[in-house]
């Protein structure tokens, strides 16, 4: 089934819906272990398993409530993917959580957090999404850096609740309401 999601611009960058042509590049970039150290996968991470996330999300015309969506980050210039970025929708669709992966090359150019604000941009404008959370480890200063950047406040850290198989972390959590978004972005 063909996708329905229209690609999100920035000035730089262009976030679609993943391809299977994009499953080499997932895999690669998932990984590399200084991506992997703080999500939710261990690396290596094979080619099987990247199309088998790309495959569970293309017969979806976007986000959906209960399931996150991802899309390729790709560069206008030259067409090169940096990395994707995550929207998962509550069940009632009110809230939402963003996350943001970049290989370790397209990192420190700002393209997370350009990609990110994107993304806030159409959950809260046109998705109406009242909630953007976010969360990721709390030794984890990029992310940390990119969620600040955009707005995100700090609510507190879940103590021991985030588990990659075996092994616990404390998880930062992070969030922003659409009005603050909207006097953000009215401020612009």
């Amino acid at each position: 089934m063909e996708t329905t999601f229209a690609p999100l611009e920035t000035e730089r960058l262009v976030l679609r819906p993943m391809t299977m042509d994009d499953a080499d590049d997932l895999a690669e970039r998932r990984s590399d272990t200084t991506t992997a150290q703080y999500q939710a996968w261990r690396a290596p991470y094979s080619v099987d398993r990247a199309r088998e996330l790309i495959a569970s999300m293309e017969d979806q015309p976007g986000p959906l409530p209960g399931t996150w969506y991802q899309l390729a980050v790709e560069r206008k210039r030259d067409g090169k993917v940096l990395g994707d970025v995550a929207l998962y929708l509550s069940g009632n669709g009110r809230t939402a959580e963003v996350g943001f992966t970049l290989h370790p090359w397209a990192r420190g150019h700002h393209y997370a957090t350009e990609a990110t604000a994107r993304l806030v941009d159409y959950a809260v404008f046109d998705m109406g999404v009242h909630r953007i959370e976010a969360s990721t480890h709390p030794h984890n200063i990029a992310s940390v850096r990119v969620l600040e950047r955009i707005g995100f406040l700090a609510e507190g850290i879940r103590r021991e609740a985030y588990w990659v198989e075996d092994e616990v972390s404390d998880d930062a959590i992070y969030g922003l309401l659409a009005r603050e978004w909207i006097a953000r972005r009215e401020g612009d």
